[in-house]
């Protein structure tokens, strides 16, 4: 094994490291200076267990750079980005910004789940952050909440780029394993078929299902049955996800024809960090859906129960709020405009290609829930 980077090191002259940030089974990151323009970076540095043989050696090796070279083309705010690659010792540093952070799976740990707003804003900046690398070819493959970090102004990045493939390459690794986190790999993942965007956005929907529940949407035998290739059913519906649940409905479906497109994915996500739910309309929404699905296990239904507890708890939460602040109006008008002009159910779209009852219903369920918080508007404005 290499000896480990000593604190004070110099690397290529330029970057000083300073001190540990992390460190994982193969790998260190460092926080350093750069002398030559005087700022903080964080370095990556490949560590090499000793036990390696050579062809392993040299697939960690062009793993590394791999990383580097597919994280360096793109550029996006919820992306890390790569400033240089430095060689020394027979091994690649990758020289990127420093993001002061903590992982989405800190937080969950620490403070349990979030609030689904929260959750919502998440999924709309991570969603953006992938839609840049799938325009680019690029698939992540390892989409989870250790790997998504959230500073403290609120910036969402999702980083390591190290198992990500060009889009239509296989699932599986050079020998045939599968790669990635159990808990959070699509069932299509145990296949030995090409990946694409819609991979990504299964375990999109797993990691903000985790932050929303506080776990996965699968347990143990669960994963495990994804890995055998066994028949697999939908995974339960999120109980505290309120109107966030009929997006993580549509982002886990089993089938990858089904899922959400990531453009329909993100109206969606925008409509469910639109409302405040507090906690008296969350039991009486909880409640009605319960009753709901007593009667009926038509998604539809317990989508549109979301959404009238949704519709109740702006009600209670919303109207003074945007009667006295046209600042406020402006915005959340502005918001909802946009999400219906652009809501696609009629046009180009996953939805729009289909006539099963689970697309028909995700859609309506949608339309349901921008027709609720328009009345609203005009109770909040005219009301009282």
């Amino acid at each position: 094994m290499a000896d480990p980077a000593p604190e004070g090191r110099l690397l290529k002259g330029r970057y000083q490291l300073v001190s540990e940030i992390a460190r994982g089974g193969v790998g260190t990151v460092w926080r350093a200076v750069d002398l030559v323009i005087g700022r903080e970076v964080a370095v990556k540095e490949l560590r090499l267990p000793a036990d390696l043989s050579s062809s392993e050696r040299e697939a960690l090796l062009q793993r590394t750079t791999r990383e580097a070279r597919v994280a360096g083309r793109l550029t996006h705010p919820g992306l890390v980005a790569v400033l240089d690659v430095v060689d020394e010792d027979g091994r690649p540093w990758i020289v990127m910004e420093l993001v002061e952070a903590s992982t989405l799976e800190e937080i969950i740990k620490v403070g349990g789940p979030l609030p689904y707003q929260r959750v919502a804003e998440i999924g709309l900046q991570l969603i953006d952050a992938l839609k840049v690398a799938h325009n680019e070819g690029i698939v992540h493959r390892d989409v989870k909440p250790d790997n998504v970090m959230i500073s403290r102004n609120g910036r969402v990045v999702l980083t390591d780029f190290g198992l990500a493939a060009w889009n239509g390459e296989s699932a599986l690794s050079a020998s045939g394993r599968i790669i990635g986190s159990p808990a959070y790999i699509p069932p299509e993942r145990a296949k030995a078929g090409p990946v694409g965007p819609e991979s990504d956005l299964w375990s999109l929907g797993a990691t903000l299902y985790a932050a929303v529940e506080g776990h996965p949407p699968y347990d143990r035998k669960g994963y495990i049955k994804i890995l055998r290739q066994e028949p697999l059913e939908e995974p339960a519906e999120a109980a505290k996800a309120g109107p966030l649940a009929p997006v993580l409905a549509g982002l886990l479906r089993v089938e990858p024809t089904e899922r959400l497109s990531a453009e329909n994915a993100t109206k969606m996500l925008r409509i469910a960090a639109l409302a405040p739910w507090p906690a008296s309309a969350l039991r009486g929404g909880s409640e009605a859906a319960e009753g709901a699905e007593e009667e009926s296990a038509d998604p539809l239904e317990t989508a549109r129960e979301h959404f009238k507890a949704g519709g109740r708890a702006l009600a209670e939460s919303i109207s003074d709020r945007l009667r006295n602040s046209p600042e406020a109006m402006n915005a959340f008008m502005s918001s909802l405009r946009e999400s219906t002009d652009n809501l696609g159910l009629t046009s180009s779209g996953k939805h729009a290609e289909g006539t099963s009852t689970a697309k028909v219903a995700v859609a309506a369920a949608v339309a349901l829930g921008v027709l609720v918080l328009l009345a609203l508007m005009m109770w909040a404005l005219l009301g009282r």
